[in-house]
């Protein structure tokens, strides 16, 4: 970028337009960037791409909101879950808890995602039932939100419908 003083600017305002034909002038005083003149052209193009990134940025911040909400939907989710596993007899629960073990061995047979996601659902699973509970409503947990979106407990859901 070129620069060059006020006092030159003001005295050959001609040169000052020709110069910014090339590309954007910066007038200098007191040693000191003051004033960034360019084209109409370069102006608009500046202004086209603020506009874009601002649309870009803009649709980034709605992606980031909208999956918080499908976080916090799915932990919701496990949040009733848990409550009905709390509240119903021994039995039923039980029976709940091997279809999501009977669920989390068909994903690693059948290779449907990552043993860490079998492991330790195989890991909760294995667990009391409170604190299975406590880990997989966990809203703290290291691995919750994933763990939760790698959820067996759709097929349970189905099945009890």
């Amino acid at each position: 970028m070129e620069h060059i003083t006020a006092s030159r600017a003001k005295q050959n305002f001609g040169e000052l337009l020709e110069a910014v034909s090339k590309g954007p002038v910066a007038i200098d005083r007191h040693k000191s960037t003051k004033a960034i003149v360019c084209s109409p052209q370069t102006f608009h193009a500046a202004a086209d791409l603020r506009s874009h990134l601002g649309r870009a940025l803009e649709d980034r911040v709605a992606a980031r909101v909208a999956h918080q909400i499908v976080e916090k939907n799915r932990l919701i989710k496990h949040q009733k879950l848990a409550i009905e596993l709390l509240l119903m007899p021994e039995a039923k629960r039980k029976k709940f808890i091997e279809l999501a073990r009977a669920e989390v061995l068909r994903w690693r047979e059948d290779r449907l995602c990552s043993s860490d996601y079998s492991d330790r659902w195989d890991a909760l699973l294995a667990r009391p039932t409170e604190d299975l509970i406590r880990e997989m409503c966990s809203d703290t947990l290291d691995w919750g939100n994933a763990l939760r979106q790698n959820s067996p407990w759709h097929v349970i859901e189905v099945a009890a419908s």
